[in-house]
């Protein structure tokens, strides 16, 4: 086993200890026990940092308020919650979530907690719908905002080419600190792109430089909404001076990988640290990508 594989799997043993632990603190009040959620449920994770997301589904009589359903979920993993590897002071409230980190082999993982609540009594197992409280930020009230993990997973299922895609896009915007372009928006404007092409070009960077030139022409006035909530416009969640900027980076990067095609591995460069030693993964990767230049290792569904 390489050295990713053991540590990947090390990072999941310890995302199923989180999950049997909400099991047993809130065993009365859980719809189901926590599912995968985020860029692994998905399979369009980077190896450049590790987040296993969960999402803890509660039954709709659970908790009179959302809030007290957010505040218990961080009030347990902030006050009782035990393990060694945990750094307790790093437990923090996010908007939908209690962020939570340990150090596993002297690497950082970040896990974050997503509590929801069933719309309708006993209805999570059928539809997935859940309502997620989100937190006050600066100016914004608090408020809550409908979701269904199940159908953003499914979103972009059986989509390699989509998949592939996104996993570059996060690579740069991890790599850039590009944190105002949210994951999400990535995964849904890529798949737009996809969607409307008409004649998909063949190669990593064929399709990699269609969504990126799509992204370049359309994101300032495009409009992407939750396909699970229509009434959360992700697009929205940028500003227009946000919008312009990203427009911008994509025609920065497309004329500088025109003017240099070594300038793919300095936007699109992973984390060599976790380079496999397994000879087959390098050959499957090598074949997908030769022609790009871009650095990336195949993962497994997790």
């Amino acid at each position: 086993m390489s050295h990713v594989d053991d540590l990947l799997s090390k990072y999941k043993m310890k995302r199923d200890e989180v999950k049997n632990a909400l099991a047993e603190k809130f065993k009365d009040e859980i719809a189901t026990r926590a599912i995968n959620s985020g860029s692994y449920a998905k399979h369009d994770a980077i190896n450049i940092k590790y987040d296993l997301d969960i999402c803890q589904p509660f039954k709709r009589n659970s908790f009179d308020k959302l809030e007290d359903m957010a505040d218990a979920v961080f009030n347990y993993f902030n006050d009782e919650y035990e393990d060694d590897d945990l750094v307790k002071y790093k437990t923090r409230k996010q908007r939908v979530s209690t962020g939570i980190t340990f150090v596993v082999d002297g690497e950082e993982i970040q896990m974050d907690v997503v509590p929801g609540r069933e719309l309708i009594k006993g209805d999570y197992l059928e539809t997935n719908r859940l309502n997620l409280y989100v937190r006050p930020k600066l100016l914004q009230e608090a408020s809550s905002t409908q979701t269904n993990i199940q159908k953003h997973i499914d979103l972009i299922k059986c989509k390699s080419d989509e998949r592939n895609v996104i996993r570059l896009l996060k690579i740069w915007k991890v790599n850039k600190s590009k944190d105002r372009v949210k994951s999400f928006l990535v995964e849904l404007i890529t798949i737009r792109a996809f969607d409307n092409c008409s004649d998909i070009p063949t190669g990593q960077w064929g399709k990699l430089k269609m969504v990126m030139e799509y992204i370049r022409d359309n994101i300032k006035t495009i409009r992407l909404e939750d396909p699970a909530n229509s009434n959360n416009v992700v697009s929205d969640t940028m500003t227009d001076s946000e919008k312009n900027n990203f427009s911008f980076d994509m025609k920065l990067m497309l004329d500088q990988i025109e003017a240099d095609a070594n300038n793919l591995k300095v936007y699109f460069a992973v984390n060599d640290e976790f380079d496999t030693n397994d000879d087959e993964d390098k050959k499957a990767a090598a074949l997908d990508i030769a022609r790009s230049g871009v650095i990336q290792k195949p993962w497994c569904d997790c």
